[in-house]
C-alpha cells in the first residue's frame, strides 16, 4: 500500500484471547481516500418503494448497524474529498427475481471507499452481487463498507465477489441487522490482491432470526487475508451457520477468527462454523481464532475445522489416472472455487471469476 499517512484497527475479536498471539486485532497503515469510485449498476425490477418506505430507510440509524471490521471502517481515512452512501431500498413484500449487480472497477493508484446501504422491508425477497474488479496493474485500495437491514421476514442474499490484481488491497466490511424471522445469506469469494481484510457481524435481534456465512479463498505467492466473522445471537430460536473454505499457497498467510456470541436471553438458538483448509506447500502460515460466547445456558454451539494438504492416496489414484501432482492440486483448488462461483446468481460474474482464473493460470 502507498502513500499511509495514518493507521487504522480493525478486525477486532469481540473477547480478547492472550495478547502474546497478536491475533486479537490487526493494524494497517493508510492512504488518503480519493473519494467513491463510480458504480456500474445493472438493476433489478423490484417496482417502487413508497415514500413512506423511503422515508423509513433514509431515517434508519445506520450507525447502530455494526460490522465485522469495526468502527475504524465508518471513516477509515482522512481525506478531502466526499465519498458516497448508495442508499438500496427493497418495497415491503417486492420479490426481485433478477439480483442487484453493483461493478467496481479500479484503476492503477486508486484509493477509493464506498458505502452501501441495504433497507429491505418487511416480506421483502432480494439479491445484491458487489464484484470488485481491476483491469490494470500497479497498486490500488478497494474499500467498501455494506450494511444490511432486513425487516421482519424479509430474505436478503448478498454476494461479496473480488477479482483484483496482485498489488492491491481490499477491505471489505459487513454489518447486518435482522428483524423477526428474517433471513440474511451472505457469500463471499475473495481470490485477488496483495492484503485482504474483511469482516462480517450478524446482529441477529429478532426471533428466529437466521445468518448464513459461505466465504471462499485463495491465498497465494506473499499473499495476506485477515478476517473477522461473527455470529451475535440476540433473539430467541435465531440459528447461525458460518462455513469458510479455502486454499493456502507458497508462502501465503491467513488469519480467521470466527466468533458464535450467545448473548443472554437468546434461549434456544444455535450456532455453528466450520472451517475447511487446503494447504498447498510448505511456507504457507495459517492462523484460526475459533471462539464461542455464551452468557445463555439453553443454547447450542459447535465449531469444526478440516485443516491439511491434499490426501497421499488422492494423488496417487490421480496418477494411475495420468494426472500429475501439480495438475491434481490445480483441478482440486478450481474445483473448491467453482463450488462458491456456482451459488452467484449473475451468469455475468460468474464468467468473471473464471476469466480471472485463466488469466491467473489457476
Amino acid at each position: 500500500m502507498t502513500k499511509q499517512n495514518q493507521t487504522i484497527t480493525v478486525n477486532r475479536l469481540p473477547a480478547k484471547t492472550w495478547n502474546w498471539l497478536k491475533m486479537n486485532e490487526t493494524v494497517i497503515g493508510m492512504p488518503r481516500i480519493d473519494g467513491s469510485i463510480a458504480i456500474k449498476q445493472s438493476v433489478a425490477e423490484a417496482g417502487q418503494a413508497e415514500a413512506e418506505q423511503l422515508r423509513m430507510a433514509q431515517q434508519t440509524d445506520w450507525d447502530k448497524i455494526t460490522t465485522g471490521m469495526g468502527e475504524a471502517m465508518d471513516q477509515p481515512s482522512e481525506t478531502d474529498a466526499a465519498w458516497d452512501t448508495e442508499l438500496l431500498t427493497i418495497p415491503e413484500n417486492a420479490d426481485c427475481g433478477e439480483p442487484y449487480v453493483y461493478r467496481f472497477a479500479y484503476r492503477s493508484g486508486q484509493h477509493a471507499y464506498n458505502r452501501l446501504h441495504i433497507y429491505a422491508g418487511a416480506h421483502s425477497r432480494a439479491k445484491v452481487i458487489l464484484l470488485c474488479e481491476s483491469g490494470e496493474t500497479g497498486g490500488m485500495m478497494s474499500a467498501i463498507q455494506t450494511k444490511v437491514y432486513a425487516g421482519e421476514g424479509a430474505k436478503v442474499e448478498l454476494y461479496v465477489v473480488q477479482t483484483m490484481n496482485a498489488e492491491a488491497v481490499c477491505l471489505h466490511d459487513v454489518g447486518v441487522s435482522c428483524e423477526k424471522d428474517a433471513a440474511v445469506k451472505e457469500v463471499q469469494l475473495e481470490l485477488g490482491g496483495a492484503e485482504v481484510y474483511t469482516g462480517t457481524l450478524f446482529e441477529l435481534s429478532g426471533e428466529e432470526s437466521t445468518a448464513e456465512l459461505v466465504s471462499g479463498y485463495l491465498g497465494t505467492g506473499r499473499q495476506k487475508i485477515d478476517m473477522n466473522y461473527v455470529a451475535r445471537h440476540r433473539g430467541k430460536k435465531t440459528k447461525s451457520n458460518m462455513q469458510i473454505s479455502g486454499i493456502l499457497k507458497n508462502e501465503a498467510k491467513k488469519l480467521l477468527r470466527g466468533t458464535i456470541d450467545f448473548v443472554h436471553g437468546c434461549v434456544g438458538a444455535k450456532g455453528d462454523e466450520k472451517e475447511d483448509v487446503l494447504l498447498v506447500g510448505d511456507n504457507m502460515v495459517n492462523q484460526t481464532i475459533p471462539l464461542i460466547l455464551c452468557a445463555e445456558e439453553d443454547v447450542e454451539g459447535n465449531h469444526g475445522a478440516s485443516i491439511g494438504k491434499l490426501d497421499e492416496n488422492m494423488l496417487f489414484y490421480a496418477a494411475t489416472r495420468g494426472i500429475p501432482p501439480e495438475e491434481a492440486q490445480r483441478l482440486l483448488t478450481l474445483a473448491k472455487i467453482e463450488a462458491i462461483n456456482s451459488q452467484i446468481p449473475s451468469e455475468e460474474v460468474r464468467g468473471a471469476v473464471e476469466t480471472y482464473l485463466k488469466e491467473q493460470c489457476i
